[in-house]
């Protein structure tokens, strides 16, 4: 019986401890949040960007395709929130504004206002030609990496820690090509079901 409340008391202490570690740091972040994020004017910009983005992406997205460019958006959004999730647990970047404390990863209004709806009117407009698609990928790829990230830094709403804004620039191209590769592959596979 002994041995069986030692097993347990052992292999129950590293995640007790974790949930202590973790249940400190969200009451920390907590308090942070309060005290220099809540209703501060940067914010307010994530606020508000967070409401322009999908008032401007209704507005300005071609209803005929509305299914296919939300397609690729959407692969886009998936990937880039995942990688940005990675990044910013892996301590390589961090948000110090952020639009709620319960976000991770936190800058989900740039992941979508300023990343995703862009590369959405890329695709919208330049989707069908590949080397037009290949050239505008590629200027908002160098755009988000080499003028909205540094913004960002300016604004202090994104602090790069061990990340660079040059290792940014081939993500968002490459991650921008395989989802317009994605899309093309399942335009082909639906015409075959015609």
């Amino acid at each position: 019986m002994f041995e069986l409340i030692n097993l347990y008391t052992l292999n129950s202490s590293p995640i007790d401890h974790l949930i202590e570690v973790e249940k400190t740091y969200f009451e920390n972040l907590n308090q942070y949040w309060k005290t220099h994020n809540f209703l501060t004017a940067r914010w307010w910009f994530l606020v508000i960007l967070s409401v322009l983005a999908p008032i401007t992406w209704w507005k300005f997205i071609d209803k005929k395709r509305l299914i296919e460019i939300t397609s690729f958006g959407l692969f886009y959004g998936v990937s880039a929130i995942i990688l940005d999730s990675i990044g910013s647990n892996a301590m390589v970047w961090t948000y110090p504004v952020r639009l709620t404390p319960y976000l991770v990863p936190q800058l989900y209004p740039y992941d979508v206002g300023i990343v995703i709806v862009p590369f959405m009117y890329v695709y919208q407009r330049f989707g069908d030609k590949a080397s037009q698609f290949l050239i505008a990928n590629g200027i908002l790829s160098a755009f988000l990496a080499f003028i909205a990230e540094p913004i960002m830094e300016v604004l202090n709403i994104y602090q790069e820690i061990t990340w660079r804004n040059i290792y940014s620039f081939p993500i968002y191209w490459a991650l921008g090509v395989i989802c317009w590769l994605i899309i093309k592959r399942f335009k082909k596979i639906e015409l075959n079901y015609k």
